[in-house]
């Protein structure tokens, strides 16, 4: 089932939860507060990401997971121990770099908080990475500080 990693509100310790396992109320492994995560009915039945649970934004973006490399480093090693393991170890590395290069799904990232969501459908909203989208993200951000008074 879908699983989110996310970094605490008070100390930025790294933080795991779960629709499936949890009823949205976690506390930090670090700092031991408690947070408060908001689950759609998209997140725990249709296992589709639709909104943040940590900042309730609808804005995400899609990458690679970054255990891909080491699909390539298993089928490398494979493929050196293969004359003194008689092309036993190729099967290994072969079966190694199909699990981390092909099986690990695309990872969705929110734009606002980086919660980072694993196992989970793709939601055909989401796109890649888009540089202008987050600059005008962070304009809106400074706009909104340089328009505040803080006397």
């Amino acid at each position: 089932m879908m699983q989110i990693l996310f970094h605490c509100h008070h100390c930025f310790g790294e933080c795991q939860a779960s629709p499936s396992k949890d009823e949205g109320l976690i506390s930090c492994p670090r700092c031991k507060k408690q947070l408060v995560l908001r689950y759609g009915d998209t997140h725990r039945q249709r296992n589709i990401v639709d909104m943040c649970a940590v900042c309730q934004q609808q804005d995400f973006y899609i990458r690679d997971e970054a255990r891909k490399a080491w699909g390539l480093l298993f089928l490398l090693l494979g493929l050196a121990a293969a004359y003194w393991t008689f092309g036993i170890s190729l099967l290994l590395g072969g079966y190694g770099f199909y699990w981390h290069f092909f099986k690990f799904p695309k990872l969705t990232v929110c734009y606002h908080c980086y919660a980072k969501y694993r196992n989970f459908r793709v939601n055909p909203e989401h796109h890649e990475y888009d540089l202008e989208k987050m600059e005008n993200f962070e304009k809106a951000i400074r706009n909104d500080r340089s328009s505040r008074d803080f006397r």
